[in-house]
């Protein structure tokens, strides 16, 4: 049975990232609204809905959290560790300005293997050699929840139970922390945990209901618009927390229920496919092009914004896909492949799919995989 391509949803997933480049890039683009900080939200949706989607049928044909935790770990190590090197690059040079900390050898010392497990160090920030790695780690931390209790999860009335409890909590804890920024410092680490939480949940949710809701078709390109649209409308508190709750989760639904016109698929898969290179690499770059620009010219990237921004995103766009194919496929390939379990067939890796006759297929590097037994597809 051929498995549904979700191309709008990668569309959707590439404009997420470049947001996130945005609002983390001010030298290059100005001030931007911290709205856009909420794509990272929206990423939470997509990921519960996508990982439901390539891992749900494994879990049922017996797959343990373990080799589940495993292969998340070889989806996402190869650009990490990219991303780890460059920051302790950017370190070494004393190119990182925190405005709060003064940040000695000792302190980058402590935080490296915290760093190299994908662990927030006892330091502030938690997360010195790339700050977007936050996420990261929350992330896993609804992965390895979700395997531990995907049976029980299994039922939508536990499920949604789940979705209404972390919502409540989210909601208590961005009132009380007066920010939607939560889990990205240890003052409000706890408000990560529903943050994460809830939007995972919902994205699982939306999954297992996708066929049973009855939407009208939104056109993707309208939706992919939603988050920087909204954005510039400057909503406050209250306008974060009705898009966490809401309005995300719906785009993710209708986006799952809409596919692009087929002479603009290509461009859909193509930003989803860059979008987690782009996720993970763009902080640490953007901190060494401020220095090489300086150095070189003389001139701040300043001078340049907003027009050096879009070069810059273009640029980051453009080396995730080349990166994506030439080092970090043939890394998860690499990885998945050690150690083999004697006597046992490794589980495909990320990016591939079982075919009868032993055979695998790749799909773009968007999604872990699909099924067992499934067409390859280019969807989440």
């Amino acid at each position: 049975m051929p498995v549904k391509n979700y191309r709008t949803l990668h569309g959707i997933r590439g404009v997420a990232a470049l947001c996130i480049v945005a609002v983390h890039s001010p030298r290059l683009f100005g001030v931007m609204p911290e709205f856009l900080g909420l794509a990272v939200d929206l990423f939470f949706v997509l990921s519960g809905f996508v990982l439901a989607h390539a891992y749900e049928d494994r879990f049922r044909q017996g797959m343990t959290p373990l080799t589940f935790l495993r292969q998340r770990w070889v989806r996402l190590c190869p650009l990490y560790a990219v991303g780890l090197l460059l920051g302790i690059v950017r370190q070494a040079m004393w190119l990182y300005d925190s405005p709060t900390v003064a940040w000695t050898w000792s302190d980058l010392l402590i935080a490296l293997p915290f760093a190299v497990f994908m662990l927030p160090a006892p330091l502030s920030p938690a997360f010195p050699f790339n700050a977007p790695m936050w996420s990261i780690f929350f992330e896993l931390l609804a992965n390895l929840v979700w395997a531990v209790f995907w049976r029980p999860l299994q039922s939508v009335k536990v499920l949604a139970g789940a979705v209404v409890v972390c919502g409540g909590f989210y909601s208590w804890a961005l009132m009380y922390w007066e920010t939607p920024g939560l889990g990205v410092a240890w003052v409000n680490f706890p408000g990560g945990l529903a943050r994460v939480g809830y939007s995972f949940a919902v994205g699982l949710l939306i999954y297992r209901l996708r066929d049973k809701v009855r939407t009208p078709r939104i056109p993707p390109l309208v939706l992919m618009g939603v988050l920087p649209v909204m954005a510039f409308f400057r909503p406050g508190l209250i306008g974060a927390l009705l898009s966490v709750l809401f309005v995300f989760p719906l785009v993710v639904l209708l986006g799952a229920r809409s596919e692009p016109r087929s002479g603009t698929q290509r461009v859909y898969e193509s930003l989803g496919k860059a979008s987690y290179c782009v996720y993970v690499l763009h902080h640490p770059l953007a901190v060494l092009l401020y220095a090489v620009v300086l150095q070189v010219s003389g001139q701040r990237l300043e001078s340049f914004a907003p027009w050096g921004g879009f070069v810059f995103m273009a640029m980051l766009v453009t080396g995730g896909l080349v990166l994506t194919d030439k080092y970090e496929t043939p890394a998860r390939r690499w990885l998945t492949r050690r150690p083999k379990v004697k006597g046992r067939e490794p589980l495909p890796a990320p990016g591939h799919v079982a075919l009868p006759g032993g055979r695998a297929a790749e799909d773009d590097g968007v999604a872990d995989s699909a099924p067992h037994g499934a067409r390859p597809h280019p969807g989440p």
